[in-house]
């Protein structure tokens, strides 16, 4: 791989949390950040306070917004799609609007932008940003954690196709203390959720190991290893009773 101050790499959903803090961790070692995400004046913002750092507003529940984006992008050197929405409530509570969105901006907008920057990202990169909610079943999170299930399967299977085209990677991440879980719904679970800081130094390093996986944090570890010896519908009672509204 490249030295960072030599790469090219695009960061989806950096206006905020996740996605902020690792643009500015990339663009502090030396990399040319090209920062997406449909909010102007946020991106504006972070380009005004770190340099390194180009804005580029971007709407990934518009196809044509994509496709448009991807063919002016140029070359790349990597690529972290970390975009991503989520709902906290019952299943028969919700409505096709937010189920939609969940469907469009976690699976669909990541699929249409891993197929139009292949050529691009051409011996690169490729890391998507899953959740541990793709390897735990949540319940009271239902279409969130089905659209990470299928970010982690997705991934690792162009990881499989693409060997020796572009090195692809999956990072899940547990709870993060970022504005998308500054809900009521969430608000028992504050002081469990990890420093977004702190899991962008994580993702920093994976991104550069040219790893396949990485669920960062102990505690999300155990229960990624307890899915493989636990019966998955008792792990699913039991993450019942964490996120119970």
């Amino acid at each position: 791989m490249k030295p960072l101050a030599d790469q090219r790499i695009l960061v989806t959903g950096a206006s905020s949390g996740l996605g902020r803090a690792l643009a500015v961790k990339l663009a502090s070692e030396g990399a040319q950040v090209i920062a997406t995400a449909r909010r102007e004046d946020r991106l504006r913002d972070l380009a005004d306070a770190h340099t390194g750092i180009e804005p580029r507003v971007l709407d990934l529940m518009n196809a044509d917004a994509i496709a448009a984006f991807c063919a002016s992008v140029g070359s790349l050197d990597g690529a972290v799609l970390n975009a991503g929405v989520t709902a906290v409530e019952r299943f028969l509570d919700g409505a096709d609007i937010s189920d939609a969105a969940m469907v469009d901006t976690n699976i669909m907008a990541n699929v249409r932008l891993a197929r139009a920057l292949a050529e691009p990202l051409n011996g690169g990169r490729l890391v998507l940003v899953g959740s541990l909610a793709g390897l735990v079943a949540l319940p009271y999170q239902a279409v969130y954690s089905g659209t990470k299930a299928f970010i982690q399967n997705f991934g690792l299977a162009l990881r499989a196709e693409w060997a020796g085209r572009v090195n692809v990677g999956v990072f899940a991440p547990g709870g993060i203390k970022t504005e998308m879980t500054e809900i009521e719904a969430l608000s028992k679970l504050q002081g469990a959720l990890a420093d977004v800081d702190t899991v962008a130094g994580d993702l920093f390093r994976f991104y550069c190991s040219g790893k396949a996986l990485r669920v960062p944090g102990a505690s999300n570890r155990a229960a990624v290893m307890a899915a493989k010896f636990l019966p998955r519908p008792l792990l699913s009672q039991l993450m019942k009773r964490v996120y119970r509204p």
